[in-house]
């Protein structure tokens, strides 16, 4: 591949907005850092490296999922904030990876709001290794036991082998 045209970075994040000045306090009260706005034509936030514009558009836009998610430290805490303020598809949700929630812009750009819970990951690879250690048979461990201990394991482990 020739390297002089090769994709570097996401340079940008586009969200089209048929409410410009609207975005904009969403997107502040989000605690992004406007970089500069011309009213009713761009806005610019920055986020860490990461550029976010606003386009206006003159049409009705339907709702759609961005596939962007924002990090934050507590996602409870911003749902109990700004549940009142911002669109809230539905409330937190937790899974093994993090705590997440997604928001609605003015725009109708659907958002993830993510908070890592590394933790309940690590002792969930604990927790397979653990199985997959028990569940294998063993010259010198009788199927039968091995059977017991791969079943008690499936009550704490999905995927026991």
């Amino acid at each position: 591949m020739n390297q002089s045209y090769a994709v570097k970075k996401v340079a940008m994040l586009l969200l089209l907005q048929p409410d410009l000045e609207k975005a904009v306090t969403f997107y502040q009260s989000l605690g992004l850092k406007l970089v500069f706005h011309l009213k009713d034509r761009w806005a610019e936030f920055m986020l860490g490296s990461i550029q976010i514009g606003l386009c206006p558009s003159t049409q009705d836009l339907p709702e759609r999922h961005t596939g962007i998610v924002f990090e934050v430290d507590n996602v409870r805490d911003m749902f109990n904030a700004l549940q009142h303020e911002i669109t809230f598809m539905a409330a937190p949700q937790e899974a093994v990876h993090g705590i997440m929630a997604s928001i609605k812009d003015p725009g109708n750009n659907i958002i993830d709001i993510y908070q890592p819970t590394p933790e309940k990951v690590r002792d969930l690879v604990e927790q397979q290794k653990a199985a997959e250690t028990c569940c294998k048979t063993d010259a010198n461990v009788e199927k039968q036991v091995s059977e017991t201990c791969c079943k008690s394991q499936k009550n704490n482990v999905e995927n026991c082998l």
